[in-house]
């Protein structure tokens, strides 16, 4: 079999992301985040290799980040660990084998992508315990779309450790030297976007949107909730002011039609 690294998470169909990158604004998103003693601890990303993982040499995984995927998230993300002073981690699996292997993706001295081994876990249960040591804030709600769940999901999960909350996007300045703002989408589907409340679903939600006020925190930067729809052209613009105990206390609160997110998504990177 042709070796590669396959995406592992299904990215649903959004309009909101196709509008902006279309208009030259990249969302960069991050697979998982860690979170630990009110601090953000690692990022990491994951991706299901066609062969063994073991065999992929250091240089050929570099390669493939550089000639095969998105370059510039890969740069964006290095980026985002540095500003939080952790470490960027690159989980390979295979479907049908309990092993998993961590290499730590940087930048080398003459800022190219370097990737390094950090640890080979022949079972799940020695991933879980690693993972484990990294994170703080446990996820006590079920998995809504269970069918959507991966054998490395569904592994850790059953070892008490899931996979960290992702963070659905960030944006880099103009000058791609910092964290403009981070975003999460909450796509509805029971209610139309100009009335949906989030906050209904807040002590649902609470692990999540402390992770993200901890991220957003420990960047120094604004975060933005999106509530879209599949079947509607217009968005809600959250700018989050504080996270409560029992409720998300907003900034500011927009409607957007489609024509009206580029401007507004280009004044957010200025």
């Amino acid at each position: 079999m042709k070796k590669a690294l396959l995406p592992d998470t299904p990215e649903v169909k959004n309009w909101v992301r196709e509008i902006l990158r279309e208009g030259k604004i990249d969302l960069h998103p991050v697979e998982g985040y860690s979170v630990k003693d009110k601090g953000v601890t690692a990022l990491f990303e994951r991706r299901i290799s066609t062969v063994e993982v073991e065999k992929w040499s250091e240089d050929e995984v570099s390669e493939w980040i550089e000639t095969k995927e998105d370059k510039d998230s890969w740069l964006a993300r290095i980026m985002l660990a540095k500003s939080l002073n952790v470490p960027l981690y690159f989980i390979l699996w295979q479907k049908g084998r309990e092993v998993f292997r961590n290499l730590s993706i940087a930048l080398d001295r003459a800022n190219q992508i370097e990737v390094a081994d950090e640890e080979l876990f022949k079972s799940c249960e020695d991933f879980a315990e690693w993972m484990a040591d990294l994170k703080g804030i446990r996820v006590s709600k079920g998995f809504v779309e269970r069918g959507r769940l991966s054998l490395i999901d569904r592994c850790l999960r059953l070892h008490g450790v899931p996979w960290p909350g992702n963070l659905d996007g960030f944006l880099l300045s103009k000058t791609k030297r910092n964290v403009k703002a981070i975003f999460e989408f909450s796509r509805t589907r029971k209610y139309p976007v100009k009335s949906h409340n989030i906050n209904r679903y807040f002590s649902y939600d609470i692990n999540r949107w402390k992770a993200l006020d901890i991220l957003r925190k420990q960047l120094g930067v604004s975060l933005y909730i999106v509530i879209w729809s599949s079947d509607e052209r217009i968005v809600k613009l959250h700018k989050l002011r504080e996270v409560t105990e029992s409720a998300l206390d907003y900034e500011s609160t927009e409607l957007l039609t489609d024509k009206q997110l580029m401007p507004r998504f280009g004044r957010i990177v200025e």
